[in-house]
């Protein structure tokens, strides 16, 4: 089962957290930046190390460094235009961002994930659009872990989400 929560994505205690990125993946904005704060100078390096790009759909991985959570899944994602992007459409992208994200997690036998909502942020993607994308994708998945969350900033943010999970699952 997926769980839906407000709070600080920063703060959850799980194998992993799922860190929206720029292609460089440096510190961007955002809840990236927050994540490259908190994680410490460790992370930054790491992700200098880590390549010199990486395409928007694609995830890559390093330790959590000064997180509760052990390691953060870095996925770069899509601005939304509502059209093509990057020779795919935005949708397709950001559903490559969740599932490479949930790839690295199973490779790595991770029981437990949080997302936050990929794409809402600097990338401007609606969340009920995200909402729906993200449901089909993870929905699945669920079981294969003994904690899939997604994670949400607002009160407001939440309740959309709960709407779309309403939607889907009829709960």
């Amino acid at each position: 089962m997926i769980e839906l929560l407000q709070g600080d994505i920063t703060q959850l205690d799980v194998d992993a957290i799922v860190c929206p990125a720029h292609k460089y993946l440096s510190k961007g904005r955002g809840l990236s930046a927050i994540i490259h704060d908190k994680a410490g100078p460790d992370l930054d390096k790491a992700c200098q190390e880590l390549s010199d790009q990486c395409p928007a759909g694609q995830a890559v991985i390093t330790p959590g460094f000064d997180l509760p959570c052990r390691f953060i899944i870095h996925t770069v994602t899509p601005l939304w235009t509502g059209g093509d992007q990057w020779g795919g459409s935005t949708l397709s992208v950001l559903g490559d961002c969740f599932k490479n994200s949930l790839a690295i997690a199973e490779q790595n036998n991770f029981r437990s994930i949080a997302f936050p909502a990929l794409g809402t942020g600097a990338s401007k993607t609606p969340h009920s659009i995200v909402a729906h994308e993200a449901l089909e994708i993870l929905q699945p998945a669920a079981e294969r872990f003994e904690r899939l969350t997604i994670c949400l900033h607002s009160a407001v943010e939440l309740e959309e989400w709960e709407k779309v999970y309403r939607k889907f699952y009829g709960e």
